[in-house]
């Protein structure tokens, strides 16, 4: 460890609230079976602005509150590499995150409660979260997975999220969207992005502007799919009925559903409706 390099340890015997401020450089962050908290901050390229930054970085610990605060980078000549700090940290498993970064990155491998995310341009890249609500400018955002709800907003980033228990809220610009299964109910919507899906819940909202929106498979509840000029792709689960209502405008609509006099009762069902500028409708079993 240099010079400009610090470090903290804490005695938590339980989860935290963590909460970091950090506007350039990487911020790493693990769960583990601990009773402390660890934090060592490094200048990544060994300038002494960053060591600077370091010198005057606020930790704290107040109970199960922890907070690292990491002083506001300055432009000018101290853009580019200068002032890029790397903060690794140790918590136990289930901790809270709250963390705003400008242009960092964030890494948190582990097992976590709720996470509070903020990005400039920095990528978000998260282990298992009880609940989460990320925004990120035009950094990616890719989620393990979510045991309760997430929101997640983009501007022009990518967003990839594993299987999500309850609810699901996603807002892309222009990036693509790419959720596994949802539990409860999804929106989802895309500027220019597709829209991939592997399961549905109680109920997909799914809107892109010139992107696709493929769901792979639904096998209840309600879907709801709108596109420009994108191409809508829905698979319904064998044994399930399907009730439909399809518009386009000028795309075509194909289908490989069989007609059935309808669904008994115990039957599985849902109810789907796509509304189409010019891009084509597929309907498949899955």
């Amino acid at each position: 460890m240099s010079n400009s390099d610090s470090s903290y340890e804490f005695q938590t015997p339980h989860p935290v609230d963590l909460k970091v401020e950090i506007n350039s450089g990487e911020v790493d962050i693990t769960t583990s079976d601990t009773t402390e908290t660890t934090i060592e901050l490094e200048a990544i390229h060994g300038d002494s602005y960053a060591g600077e930054l370091i010198a005057n970085a606020r930790v704290d610990q107040h109970g199960d509150k922890i907070s690292l605060i990491m002083p506001k980078s300055k432009g000018g000549i101290f853009g580019g590499r200068k002032g890029q700090v790397r903060a690794t940290v140790t918590v136990p498993h289930e901790s809270s995150l709250r963390i705003d970064t400008g242009s960092a990155d964030l890494q948190a491998r582990g097992r976590y409660g709720s996470a509070s995310i903020r990005s400039g341009s920095g990528d978000i890249d998260l282990g298992q979260i009880a609940s989460g609500d990320i925004q990120a400018g035009s950094g990616e955002v890719e989620v393990e997975r979510v045991l309760g709800s997430v929101k997640v907003k983009t501007g022009s980033g990518d967003v990839n999220v594993g299987p999500v228990g309850n609810d699901g809220d996603v807002v892309a610009g222009s990036g693509d969207v790419v959720l596994d299964t949802i539990g409860g109910v999804l929106r989802v919507k895309t500027g220019s992005g597709d829209v991939v899906v592997e399961g549905g819940g109680e109920r997909i909202d799914a809107m892109a502007g010139s992107g696709d929106v493929l769901l792979k498979r639904v096998d209840r509840g309600e879907v709801q799919a709108k596109t420009g000029s994108g191409d809508v792709t829905i698979g319904v689960a064998t044994g399930t009925a399907a009730y439909l209502d399809i518009q386009t405008v000028t795309g075509d609509v194909k289908s490989s559903l069989e007609n059935t006099a309808g669904p008994v009762d115990g039957d599985s069902r849902v109810s789907i409706s796509v509304t189409s500028g010019t891009g084509d409708v597929v309907l498949q079993r899955a």
